[in-house]
């Protein structure tokens, strides 16, 4: 990733960035689409040493590099020294993969891919820059798997806002992991992450726009709703994906799919699109929004195990709740012994995670949460929590500590 320098003069209270801003080492300081708010922001911004955006991202690249042929021309300095007249910084993988805490990390993957969301009428190299990002996301699972999910899934079940992006990240994250479950071949998984990634770039605003909004969709909005999956695929094409599979996963990922034949003798779009409707599912009903709670882990389960009237246990929803457990990582819950709980990690068996208290059974807040292993203690899950009625702020970073370290 090559970053180039711009002037804090070039920036202003109430500016809406075309561009996301970062720091010498690519950490992100605010990303494309936010507006600056207030004096202090941009103060905070202009203290800084240097202030970097992509080089490719903007018009700011073009400036930069007619700024370096003119100042190449008048030092008559040779054309291989072009690079020393033009202020780049080059951030190395090495560097990419070491800059910040996982906290950070998964924090820039979000902001990377809600900026690329956000501007895929005009990106350049879409396909390959979704790439890029499901490439990142492969590394950071395979460093801390339950890390990432512990994040993703505590941020989707606290949070309102900034649903769409969120969203799509964690069901690209659940994919993956089903994808080694499925023993897909590198080329389905890659297909399967990407189309999670971009299943709802046509209604990216919309999705956003519904979780803080208190009433029911409208007409339009459902009309909206409905028609997403075939808008969002035109979409892709359009920005120049030409991976076929990907396109009609995300085309298929809402449609009516025959259950009633072998998993396995389906072909590859509908067994792909089936792994990411039951991500879509699962997590979109833990998800909370103005107008209603969202569900707790166990209820969400249900959704994907068992369908009403069936006696069935869908494939997929099984190996989901296998790899998961019964309560996600990120997800609360109440001990038989009065405490309230944050899921650390899956146990030997589903029901029994490895907790960590946040409240005491008098429902007072504990300074350190205290791990909980729940199958040496005698202790059982006595209900599973709306995440929203829990009113804690947890130190992720602190969190992440306490995660046992476990080969993936």
């Amino acid at each position: 990733m090559d970053l180039i320098e711009i002037r804090p003069e070039q920036l202003y209270v109430g500016m809406l960035l075309r561009y996301t801003l970062r720091d010498e080492a690519g950490k992100v300081l605010l990303i494309k689409g936010q507006r600056i708010e207030a004096q202090g922001q941009l103060d905070a911004f202009k203290s800084r040493k240097n202030i970097f955006v992509e080089l490719d991202a903007n018009e700011e690249g073009v400036r930069a590099m007619m700024s370096g042929i003119s100042a190449l021309d008048q030092a008559g300095a040779p054309i291989k020294d072009f690079s020393k007249y033009l202020n780049v910084r080059k951030i190395t993988p090495q560097e990419e993969k070491n800059a910040g805490t996982l906290v950070q990390r998964w924090g820039d993957v979000e902001s990377k891919l809600g900026g690329l969301l956000a501007s895929i009428d005009t990106a350049e190299d879409f396909e390959s820059r979704i790439d890029a990002i499901d490439q990142t996301i492969a590394s950071l699972l395979s460093q801390d798997e339950t890390a990432g999910q512990f994040l993703l899934f505590n941020r989707s079940i606290t949070h309102f806002g900034g649903y769409s992006v969120l969203h799509s990240l964690l069901c690209a994250c659940l994919s993956h992991s089903l994808a080694r479950v499925f023993v897909l071949s590198e080329a389905h998984r890659r297909s399967l992450v990407c189309a999670a990634l971009t299943m709802n770039v046509s209604m990216r605003n919309l999705q956003d726009q519904l979780a803080l909004q208190k009433s029911e969709p409208t007409v339009h909005q459902r009309r909206d709703i409905e028609q997403h999956a075939q808008a969002s695929r035109a979409l892709l094409i359009k920005a120049g994906v030409r991976d076929a599979l990907w396109l009609d996963v995300v085309a298929m990922h809402h449609d009516n799919l025959d259950e009633a034949s072998d998993f396995n003798s389906w072909l590859p779009a509908q067994r792909l699109s089936k792994i990411l409707q039951t991500t879509d599912r699962y997590s979109a009903a833990m998800s909370p929004r103005k107008s209603r709670s969202g569900r707790t882990a166990r209820d969400s389960v249900r959704t994907v195990v068992l369908k009403a009237g069936s006696t069935k246990h869908d494939e997929v929803g099984s190996a989901l709740v296998k790899l998961l457990g019964l309560c996600p990582p990120g997800t609360y819950v109440k001990l038989s012994n009065g405490e309230t709980a944050v899921v650390v990690q899956r146990g030997i068996k589903p029901a029994e995670p490895l907790v960590a208290s946040v409240f005491n059974k008098s429902d007072a807040p504990i300074a350190e949460p205290r791990l909980r292993e729940m199958a040496r203690e005698g202790l059982t899950i006595a209900s599973t929590l709306v995440a929203t009625s829990v009113r804690v702020n947890l130190n992720l970073e602190s969190m992440l500590r306490m995660i046992p370290r476990t080969a993936n």
